[in-house]
């Protein structure tokens, strides 16, 4: 049976970056069941983010503290929902590894950190259908260093922009990180998780990789949420699961667009193996 060492484990990702569908493959590898995972009731869904959680263990309701007093006591709050954990702990997380002024978010408690990059042409155009936005106001979000979110269950979320993101996460020195591709993941998925599984200290046979990967297929979350929806899409979410495509972005991102998205990330992009685009054919 698949297994990790206990601890804490970051799943860090800018939005629509293929961070829930990491959660799910992980979710299915440790189940050991023959049919897939249940996508609405995955292990510890977002449970450092939620703000029970935070109020149980911190004993203050989040919403009487200023964002100064809620970005001090936030690190406080992992590190010590960490301590003596003895089962694996996948936490999907959003923010940025650092604050604007070069605190830590999160805390440095976590065993490892698994950073999930996708090519940032294709998160606009997810992203722009997930937020409700058109895609020139996706991008604006993505390229402003002060982005932020929250909602009425879970703690604000400072994601910043997408390429201080990545490169806050994938260089900080303070926690064993492995940077992985959405792209190699759709490539190859059974070699992708394997490499995951190595890295985490995790044991698991071909058997129960593939078996994962299957029960963890787009098909089969399509389906799942096809006959009883996804509780974490938004409402009036048409679909979470939408194509889980790459490369995608060639038919429909627009040349203005294009240029916008690669004039502020082109260097980012080129370290992480996205090339820019011809813009000979772009204007």
């Amino acid at each position: 049976m698949a297994a990790f060492p206990g601890g804490l484990v970051w799943l860090a990702s800018y939005p629509k970056s293929g961070n829930t569908w990491m959660r799910i493959l992980l979710a299915n590898l440790l189940s050991a069941r023959d049919e897939p995972a249940d996508i609405n009731n995955l292990s510890e869904p977002q449970t450092l983010m939620g703000r029970w959680r935070f109020a149980d263990d911190m004993l203050v309701d989040p919403d009487l503290l200023d964002s100064r007093e809620l970005g001090v006591m936030r690190p406080i709050h992992c590190d010590f929902a960490a301590q003596d954990v003895s089962h694996p702990f996948f936490c999907k997380t959003h923010d940025q590894f650092w604050s604007p002024e070069g605190e830590l978010t999160l805390g440095a408690s976590a065993r490892r950190v698994l950073y999930i990059i996708r090519d940032p042409r294709d998160v606009a155009i997810s992203f722009s259908y997930h937020a409700g936005l058109s895609i020139d106001d996706t991008i604006t979000q993505m390229v402003d260093r002060n982005a932020s979110s929250t909602g009425r269950a879970v703690l604000p979320c400072f994601m910043g922009d997408w390429g201080t993101h990545v490169v806050g996460w994938a260089s900080q020195p303070l926690i064993p990180v492995m940077v992985v591709r959405y792209e190699s993941m759709h490539a190859n998925t059974v070699s992708c998780l394997r490499s995951i599984v190595d890295f985490l200290g995790g044991q698991a046979d071909e058997m129960e990789i593939r078996r994962a990967v299957a029960h963890g297929s787009f098909d089969e979350l399509q389906r799942q949420e096809a006959r009883k929806g996804f509780r974490e899409a938004r409402p009036g979410q048409e679909r979470f699961f939408r194509t889980g495509q790459a490369g995608g972005w060639r038919e429909v991102l627009k040349p203005h667009q294009l240029r916008r998205i690669e004039d502020h990330f082109a260097d980012i992009m080129t370290a992480y193996g996205y090339e820019i685009a011809d813009r000979s054919q772009a204007d």
